[in-house]
């Protein structure tokens, strides 16, 4: 069985692949809200490292797929002699 590489089911597979890591993100941002002074400080760089890694790796998987886009070999259904008739 082949994977759907449609728009929407490429989104639908990477937003439920970040699921997980945006409940984080969110739960982090709950704790930084509620957080005394000394503790600001902490919880906000730890949402921030969180984020800017997420964000790098979902750019890295953006431009892997790209590239393999890119990559692929043209479609050969016709003649192997490249006459078209």
């Amino acid at each position: 069985m082949t994977r759907d590489n449609t728009p929407s089911a490429t989104t639908a597979g990477s937003l439920r692949h970040e699921l997980p890591w945006l409940a984080l993100e969110a739960a982090l941002l709950v704790v930084l809200l509620h957080a005394n002074a000394p503790e600001v400080w902490f919880w906000f760089a730890a949402l921030l490292v969180l984020l800017i890694w997420r964000t790098m790796a979902w750019q890295n998987r953006r431009w892997e797929r790209l590239q393999a886009e890119v990559q692929e070999p043209p479609n050969t259904s016709g003649s192997s002699t490249g006459n078209p008739g």
